[in-house]
């Protein structure tokens, strides 16, 4: 009888514990999606992926001091405003650096948060009654130890610490710039009491917004931040397009052009029209697919009212650039378009005033001007040009036609396999292998390797991306309103790579393009700052997240008018920009 009494205890203990090991086993785990601040962050509770409005969670028992802090408080602690901001943000990029992406648990919560997977259109939507465990890791001992000012809930007291060096967070606070995000469209202040959806109102950030320009001898590059402009624009919206404006109004004789298309750009199609009833000889190649229709519908009066010649051909004809006079030439990555020369993408353009470099694209235009185009056309790349520079310095130019001339094996994998230092690269689109590969062995060799690219070529292309952050490069995907249009690399601080074709397979090997590489160390460099005012301008946290291209996360993409992500709908239509 003892006997069995015993094993039905023991049968009672063994399925209590197989029971409790099952209900341990079936706790959710969630993916950890965004850190708003240091102790509120984002848990991905419809596992959709997608970091969503009522997935907001507050960290049970700690709370980051910030700019929100009381007065009173940090007024006894001793600590400004400015410096409190800088707390704020450090815990925010340790939380990011540490844990985005990992999988958390949630426990206690109380019954405010039963209804977490619903979409819950509460005013109050901070979930903050509900404890976060990560595994194994534990979260407040982690934040102690790396030295943030915290407090812990203790009997309904809450008990502040100083853990930041004083000197230090003084030291770093005069360094911060935090500017907030403002929506100064008109479309939002003539429609904010009507938006049917919510929208971020403020992003912490140290965003670089001038858009600089370098005159360096015959050579004048003109870079546009895209975090200059919150839309796109149908006038000139950057000094590169007023620049082009002026060179077309003040040519004599001629003017040609190799234009992926034209759209809404009006002050740019008059000067063109004014420049053709005073006498200028003007000759155009645009591009079209086969069955004569154009990428942007103003193409066509390019066309009609110029006499510009389309290339009718499902291969793209992606060349931007202008020769004036046969003296000049505008080129780079820059559309003429409300998102090009109206300055809202990132792009680069480039103006030369040089015999040799006018010569062998004035050559490349009339292959296409006659109607040969891809790989009917002839090789006319040319190396080893110098254009004088500023101080007696000359400027050491390749210049390559896709696809004919062979860039990527002639250009570009040359110049990569030698890089020793580092190599800094932004672009539209990056899916070339054989240029994925020289990345990954330039940083296996210990070059400092960093991409930036943009949200709709890093949503199409996510195993590209994948493979580049796992082999250790630093790849950020960018979140601002416009487009990463830019196609270039800054190598050792030597070398400069731009033009229009894209790093990929359709842009090496089957487009009309061309390609620049400038051997100049003023050039590389100030290209090289410029990239890197930008990239630390991005959030950390894009180092292993991608954003959407139209969504609240994405500077003013629900607000432009735009179709971001070619999805085919636009602003408070899309999915991003929806609560």
């Amino acid at each position: 009888m003892l006997l069995m009494k015993k094993f039905v205890c023991a049968l009672i203990i063994l399925i209590f514990l197989v029971f409790c090991g099952f209900e341990t086993r079936k706790t959710p785990e969630y993916t950890l999606l965004d850190v708003l601040e240091g102790d509120k962050i984002f848990v991905d509770l419809n596992f959709n992926g997608i970091k969503d409005d009522n997935e907001l969670v507050k960290l049970k028992g700690i709370e980051v001091i910030s700019e929100k802090t009381d007065r009173k408080t940090l007024e006894t602690l001793g600590i400004k405003e400015d410096e409190a901001k800088f707390i704020q943000n450090a815990a925010r990029k340790y939380m990011i650096s540490k844990f985005l992406g990992e999988k958390v648990s949630l426990k206690d919560c109380s019954d405010n948060n039963s209804n977490l997977n619903k979409n819950n259109k509460q005013k109050n939507r901070l979930k903050n009654r509900c404890s976060v465990y990560f595994n194994d890791i534990d979260l407040a001992k982690s934040l102690v130890v790396n030295g943030f000012a915290v407090y812990d809930g203790v009997d309904n007291k809450f008990f502040y610490k100083i853990l930041e060096n004083p000197h230090r967070i003084k030291k770093n606070a005069k360094n911060l710039r935090v500017e907030r995000y403002k929506n100064e469209s008109a479309f939002f202040k003539e429609n904010a009491q009507n938006q049917p959806f919510a929208r971020r109102k403020s992003a912490p950030s140290t965003v670089f917004r001038t858009s600089p320009t370098l005159n360096f001898g015959d050579v004048t590059i003109f870079l546009v931040n895209p975090n200059s402009n919150k839309r796109p624009s149908n006038s000139c919206g950057t000094e590169a397009c007023r620049i082009l404006l002026q060179k077309i109004k003040n040519s004599k004789t001629s003017i040609d052009f190799a234009l992926y298309g034209l759209d809404r750009q009006n002050e740019i199609l008059n000067a063109l029209l004014e420049a053709k009833k005073r006498g200028v000889k003007i000759r155009g190649v645009v591009d079209s697919k086969a069955d004569g229709i154009y990428v942007y519908a103003d193409t066509a009066k390019l066309v009609t009212l110029l006499g510009a010649r389309a290339d009718l051909s499902a291969i793209n004809m992606h060349n931007k650039f202008f020769i004036f006079d046969n003296e000049e030439i505008f080129t780079g990555t820059m559309n003429v378009s409300t998102t090009g020369t109206g300055g809202y993408n990132a792009n680069t353009a480039i103006l030369i005033k040089n015999k040799s470099v006018v010569n062998a694209f004035g050559s490349e235009f009339n292959e296409m001007f006659e109607g040969k185009f891809q790989l009917a056309k002839r090789d006319l790349s040319v190396s080893g040009l110098n254009i004088s520079g500023a101080g007696g310095k000359n400027v050491g130019l390749d210049i390559y036609f896709s696809p004919v001339g062979n860039p990527l094996e002639k250009g570009i994998l040359p110049i990569l396999r030698g890089a020793k230092k580092e190599v800094y690269v932004s672009i539209f689109y990056l899916t070339n292998r054989a240029i994925i590969n020289e990345l990954i062995a330039a940083k296996a060799r210990g070059a400092d390797v960093r991409v930036i690219y943009d949200a709709v070529g890093a949503n199409n292309m996510k195993e590209q991306v994948k493979i580049l952050r796992a082999a250790g490069v630093k790849v950020k995907v960018e979140n601002w309103g416009g487009k990463d249009h830019e196609k270039n690399m800054a190598v050792d601080g030597r070398i400069f790579i731009t033009g229009s074709a894209n790093f990929s397979n359709s842009g090496m090997k089957r487009n009309d393009e061309n390609i620049l590489i400038f051997k100049s160390p003023e050039i590389a460099g100030f290209y090289r700052d410029y990239f890197l005012k930008l990239y630390r301008g991005l959030d950390e946290k894009y180092l292993k997240f991608t954003p959407r291209a139209e969504s609240l996360e994405s500077g003013n993409s629900c607000y432009d008018g735009l179709d971001n992500n070619f999805d085919g709908k636009v602003d408070k239509d899309d999915a991003g920009c929806k609560i």
